[in-house]
């Protein structure tokens, strides 16, 4: 603490077992402790001979500034036997501040405090009770006093010639409390500053009544109901709590101000985390709702047209578990930006949580208002982010709900917007779509078909189909791939085309992969302990399950617990699914290569196959994606496709297997181009296991 020599001294108030007296520090240093050759006795058994050392330290060059500073222990660096303990933390040092508490032991404490020169110690003197008729407050606390000291008034008038109740009330003033406390009479002179008034209000005296403190209280004097004013006062960054109480009797004003800076600092952080997200400062779904309903009030009384909008980054999972979350934030961040400034001034965007979003427009004149939103947005995003060194494309899937055909309260239109939203992604991502309210009873099958697969999968009732290769050189089964089935009572047997998307948008897909490649491997140990000849099985992995970070060491323990030999299992990954990440899919795929286990690239042709992948992935088989078989004509172009996709496999002297053989004519062609291995109706459809078995008995 900094103070003026001539404005302000330091005391120490000192309460032991003796008595409660007053040191006035005035000099350099002042050793504390039991033994009576210490400056300052503390009468206390638990204080050590020499306990502390009080020195004056000086904070700038100015000979009028100091402060003091306490240590425990003696200057040659003795310490004391328990220590310092100041304001509850103990400390072997410490600049001491107006209002600061140390003990020294159970029955001895010393605090310390910084009081004007103009108060008189008198006013800390014993005061006879029988004086003055206080009721039950205490007037002032026994201490002992120095002489020759100013009056605390601010005209300095004398102690003594204070009438009864002017001792009253000066013995009331907190002297020393660190909080300010300031008087004024009803003509708005100054009458009263206690030393944290002066310290924290320098120019108080000079600006009186323009101070912001002081300002307006004198306007308020027959305003207020009853005799308390609460306001808040702001000076500079720092935000004052001003209880004022007009004290008609005295002709008064009193003022008690607390520093609530800090207090409003946290209430702001609160509000702020209420209503925005922090990751993105984006506002939260309270929020985008509170507007919600204020925008769908408006609505209805200016009969206009409004919209909510839900997107969604596609693939944003995939990123976060290959990248790490770090790198996932900071593209949700920049998301977020670019989301900004594609949307309008009055229309508001929120984070809604994870990587979901929502857009309200208040007002639109049209629908095709928020076609061009979906558009702006989805053109913005064709250039990739640059995150942490990556170079990511996002695409983001749009659904789009109108006020009032597509719902007349938030809860609904938030609904369908989410329900158009899921639809835009079974087009293939990366599209917009708006509500229709065939969506609303397609959504609820899809609830109760996620419901029953969370219970098929607890029954076991799922089942896998085994559909043969067949290799036209000897007319042998040269693999079975194991493929997901599941039949239900009341929906019958559900399309592959329906499971396999369900189980991916929900956590179930890893629990049902996992359950797939162990149930596969044992069938193919099965098949091998009933004598027939040893044939690889495939087992098709999802986009999530490839990026695990712990697949290799789960396909490890099934074979592990299988017993199935390595190079008996194919995992079948797409395209889509490598390029994901193509660093992360070449580290696993190597790693699944080293275990021994053959890895098969599904789809080949549908996506970039490019050379170069072909060069950087140690894949073992190229499936030829059955969107070209069934096209295949004599001199069509797919022909010219699916032979240099033959020459190029070959070349690489991996397997090359042609998916979805359907028609003779379909297999002649195939093997006019050299192609070796098949897969499709025209052979086998999938079958059972008790089928399957009795096919690789027969052949």
């Amino acid at each position: 603490m900094m103070d003026n020599l001539s404005s302000f001294r330091h005391i120490l108030v000192i309460e032991d077992q003796k008595a409660r007296r007053i040191v006035a520090l005035e000099e350099a240093s002042y050793s504390v402790g039991r033994e009576s050759t210490n400056d300052i006795v503390i009468y206390e058994q638990v204080v050590s001979r020499r306990h502390a050392t009080i020195v004056r330290v000086r904070l700038s060059p100015r000979l009028d500034t100091y402060s003091y500073r306490i240590i425990d222990g003696d200057l040659e660096g003795n310490r004391s036997t328990n220590g310092l303990l100041i304001n509850g933390k103990l400390q072997q040092s410490h600049n001491l501040k107006h209002g600061d508490v140390v003990i020294f032991g159970p029955k001895a404490k010393v605090s310390y405090y910084i009081i004007s020169t103009a108060l008189d110690i008198d006013l800390f003197n014993p005061l006879d009770p029988e004086q003055f008729e206080v009721g039950e407050e205490t007037v002032m606390e026994t201490m002992i006093a120095d002489d020759n000291n100013n009056s605390t008034l601010i005209n300095e008038e004398s102690l003594q010639a204070r009438d009864r109740n002017d001792l009253i009330r000066l013995a009331s003033f907190p002297e020393l409390s660190p909080n300010p406390i300031i008087e004024i009479d009803f003509t708005g002179n100054l009458t009263y500053l206690n030393p944290a008034a002066r310290i924290k209000f320098q120019s108080i005296e000079q600006e009186k009544l323009k101070h912001p403190i002081l300002a307006g209280l004198l306007s308020e004097l027959h305003n207020i109901q009853g005799n308390l004013l609460l306001r808040e006062v702001v000076i500079g960054s720092e935000i004052f709590e001003q209880y004022v109480h007009y004290l008609s009797e005295h002709q008064l004003i009193r003022s008690y101000l607390f520093d609530i800076t800090a207090r409003k600092q946290a209430e702001k952080r609160l509000e702020y985390r209420a209503f925005y997200d922090t990751l993105t400062d984006l506002p939260n779904r309270n929020y985008f709702d509170e507007n919600l309903e204020i925008a769908l009030v408006k609505a209805k009384n200016n009969n206009n047209l409004m919209a909510v909008v839900f997107l969604d980054l596609d693939c944003f999972k995939n990123i976060n578990d290959s990248l790490g979350h770090k790198v996932g934030d900071q593209l949700l961040k920049s998301f977020a930006q670019r989301l900004s400034s594609c949307v309008r001034n009055n229309d508001i965007i929120s984070r809604w949580g994870g990587d979901e979003f929502t857009v309200l427009l208040p007002q639109i004149n049209s629908p095709e208002d928020t076609i061009n939103l979906a558009q702006r947005i989805l053109e913005d995003l064709k250039q990739p982010f640059e995150v942490a060194g990556h170079q990511l494309y996002v695409k983001t899937s749009i659904g789009i709900a109108i006020y009032p055909q597509d719902g007349e309260d938030g809860e609904t239109l938030l609904k369908n917007a989410d329900a158009a939203l899921y639809r835009a992604k079974e087009r293939g991502r990366n599209h917009y779509r708006f509500y229709s309210s065939t969506m609303t009873s397609k959504a609820s099958l899809l609830l109760k078909l996620e419901n029953l697969l969370y219970q098929a999968l607890e029954e076991e009732s799922l089942s896998l189909h085994y559909q043969p290769q067949l290799n036209l050189t000897n007319n042998k089964v040269s693999g079975m791939e194991a493929l997901l089935r599941w039949y239900h009572p009341e929906f019958g047997n559900v399309s592959p085309l329906k499971l396999i998307p369900l189980a991916e948008k929900t956590d179930l897909i890893i629990p049902i992969s996992l359950w797939v490649l162990k149930t596969a491997c044992l069938q193919n140990k099965a098949w091998q302990k009933r004598g027939f000849s040893p044939i690889p099985i495939a087992v098709n992995l999802s986009p999530k399950q490839f990026q695990q970070p712990n697949l290799v060491d789960i396909v490890a323990q099934v074979l592990e617990d299988t017993a199935l030999e390595p190079h008996l299992l194919d995992l079948e990954i797409t395209e889509t699914a490598m390029m994901q990440n193509i660093d992360s899919s070449r580290e696993t795929l190597q790693n699944l290569r080293e275990l021994g286990v053959q890895v098969s690239l599904d789809d080949f042709g549908t996506g970039y196959s490019s050379l170069g992948y072909l060069q950087k992935f140690p894949v073992t088989t190229l499936k030829i994606d059955q969107s070209f078989i069934q096209t295949l004509q004599a001199n069509s172009g797919n022909t010219a496709i699916i032979s240099a996709i033959i020459a190029l496999g070959q070349s690489f002297d991996l397997r090359v297997i042609a998916e979805g053989v359907e028609t003779l004519q379909q297999l002649e062609l195939l093997q006019g181009l050299n192609c070796r291995e098949i897969q499709g109706f025209w052979f086998s459809r999938p079958l059972k296991p008790t089928d399957a078995t009795t096919l690789l008995s027969q052949v």
